[in-house]
């Protein structure tokens, strides 16, 4: 598996020949946080790629339907042989919750991913 590196604002890097690519456990991490920081509907050419948050920042979400398609998600990532665990805190104040993703890749690595994403 190969991808793009981003860089810290999530902006494809260029000009350095093979260093702009991440492959294997690399690479699947990089898509496990891209897919996390996806929004649905916000893709012209696939509408139902990304997570609705849009349906989760409301008030009193439902927690489980939540989990139910984050999980979905980050399996259907290619790489990711088994999700370990997923931890969700939310911020009520702020509304901004931080995800943990644990997850083995088909490379045999068990890596984490931890990303933030604020109300829309």
């Amino acid at each position: 598996m190969k991808v793009r590196r981003l860089d810290n604002n999530h902006d494809w890097t260029f000009g350095s020949g093979f260093a702009n690519y991440a492959t294997g456990s690399d690479a699947v991490r990089q898509c496990v946080q891209t897919i996390l920081l996806s929004f649905r509907f916000n893709w012209f050419l696939d509408e139902d790629h990304g997570i609705n948050w849009f349906a989760y920042f409301v008030k009193n979400p439902d927690v489980q339907i939540m989990e139910d398609d984050i999980k979905r998600h980050i399996l259907d990532v290619e790489g990711v042989a088994e999700l370990l665990d997923l931890q969700l805190q939310l911020n009520t104040i702020t509304r901004q919750m931080i995800i943990t993703v644990r997850y083995t890749d088909i490379y045999n690595a068990t890596k984490t991913v931890i990303t933030s994403v604020t109300n829309p």
